[in-house]
């Protein structure tokens, strides 16, 4: 039986069992209970009957829609801003940190994981980039050259999946960032960073269809008992913890690194910052870091392909030249390309979710929010709206030159949240992605093996490139 005969059938007997479950508690408060009120449970096991039959499965985090407010500039402070509005709790949800994180507690010093998150990577982490730069672009010129060899070889046109393409691109980049070079080139622990992520969004989409109570084993059996989350933490815990002195890294290279930071960052306050929690708190940062970027990064390969002569623009504005940190950054076609592709593809149709960890009413007056539910903002809405910007549904790759930058922060553009919460390794990211998508427009001659071919697929108010979707890289002749 193949894997994904395999976890079909997982997913129908989990679900059976769901149903199953249902029908016993069914049974068990009708007994219970008051025979008043047995309409309403009649009701109840009819609709989750119906439910099963359409799809609408269980959901671990909430099975109530998400509560919009109005995007203006201040409900969008007060929602990430306000306390009992928990970022951590919608994602600690929705992805089962307590199985993909080992046993992680969202709730434990939230306050002081955010003021490091914050220093780390907001404060501190712009200015290691320039020295990370360098390594940064060998890795993807090595990386690329290593997957076109796997596909037939590096010359002619070569086929690749691309989602692939820039899983690998991205997760070998990122993991230079994080880990540093000789570890991040280990092939096992990099196999393990790749793996981690596609974990994570199984495990994801798997909770989303079985009961809670049986998360712990369909994350056993999803990340064979947690292989990849246990070996990047056993590995962190070496460089993090006492004997991280020990850890074999250039030193020039070692000092740039996340891991090494957070470590540094943290050596005062071992009691609480201990290497197990470090590790934890990394494989978090590291999951959002490698996840996003790569998909990213496959939207605006398929826009080019669907538009060739941006590749020419982006080509004369690249230049001959190999380009250096501070070029890279000052490419405004390239930036504005790169935020366009994203407004009109966003990866959640939402933004700035939070989960109400007690009742909360907004400071208008409404909406009011209850306990558990979560609240966010509509991202499409905002992305598409005419006062703003105009012809919302127009691909304009030029729109943003000289007008705002991709990394910026503004309610206008919500894809890296809102206030003092918003994304902090979003430099971090975009210039990743920068560097993978100028390296093969400089390099390489893009285009769909099939045009018609399906780009990309949603599922709830998530939108992910076609897994199957192919493109073409030539070489270009200099």
């Amino acid at each position: 039986m193949d894997s994904q005969s395999f976890y079909r059938c997982l997913f129908w007997g989990a679900a059976t069992l769901y149903v199953s479950a249902e029908v016993y508690y069914f049974i068990l408060t009708i007994l219970k209970s008051d025979w008043s009120k047995r309409d309403g449970y009649f009701g109840r096991f009819v609709s989750v009957v119906r439910d099963f039959r359409a799809g609408k499965y269980y959901k671990p985090w909430t099975t109530n829609k998400p509560i919009l407010i109005t995007p203006s500039k201040e409900n969008m402070r007060e929602l990430s801003e306000a306390v009992v509005l928990s970022q951590r709790a919608v994602y600690a949800d929705m992805f089962g940190f307590k199985h993909t994180m080992n046993n992680l507690d969202h709730h434990d010093h939230k306050v002081a994981r955010t003021r490091l998150y914050g220093r780390l990577l907001q404060v501190n982490g712009p200015g290691n980039l320039t020295g990370l730069y360098p390594y940064l672009q060998r890795r993807v010129e090595d990386t690329l050259d290593g997957l076109l060899k796997a596909q037939g070889g590096a010359k002619g046109a070569v086929s690749i999946q691309v989602t692939q393409l820039t899983k690998v691109l991205a997760s070998r980049l990122m993991g230079v960032v994080f880990f540093g070079q000789k570890l991040a080139s280990d092939p096992e622990f990099a196999d393990a960073l790749l793996r981690y992520s596609q974990d994570m969004v199984s495990c994801m989409a798997a909770f989303q269809v079985t009961p809670g109570f049986l998360s712990p084993l369909v994350h056993s059996i999803i990340t064979r008992r947690g292989r990849a989350m246990h070996l990047i933490q056993n590995r962190l815990m070496d460089i993090m913890g006492p004997d991280r002195q020990d850890w074999d890294e250039l030193e020039n290279l070692k000092q740039y690194t996340i891991a090494h930071n957070m470590a540094e960052l943290t050596e005062s306050t071992h009691d609480y910052w201990t290497p197990e929690v470090l590790s934890q708190s990394l494989l978090g940062i590291w999951f959002a870091a490698s996840h996003q970027p790569w998909m990213t990064t496959c939207f605006v390969l398929l826009e080019l392909c669907a538009r060739p002569e941006w590749q020419l623009l982006l080509r004369e504005e690249i230049g001959e030249e190999k380009l250096d940190y501070e070029r890279l950054e000052k490419l405004p076609l390239l930036d504005s390309f790169i935020k366009e592709t994203v407004r009109l593809n966003p990866l959640d149709t939402m933004a700035i979710r939070r989960k109400a960890l007690q009742d909360y009413t907004f400071s208008t007056g409404s909406p009011f929010v209850p306990s558990g539910s979560t609240v966010c903002v509509s991202s499409y809405d905002i992305l598409h709206d005419e006062n703003t910007y105009d012809s919302p549904n127009e691909f304009n790759g030029g729109r943003f030159v000289n007008k705002s930058k991709f990394s910026e922060v503004s309610e206008h553009f919500p894809i890296w949240g809102y206030g003092s919460l918003a994304c902090p390794g979003r430099f971090h990211a975009s210039l990743v992605m920068k560097l993978i998508i100028s390296h093969l427009v400089a390099n390489y001659d893009l285009s769909f093996e099939d045009s018609t071919a399906r780009r990309s697929w949603s599922w709830e108010t998530f939108r992910m490139p076609s897994n199957s979707l192919r493109i073409m890289l030539k070489r270009r002749s200099v």
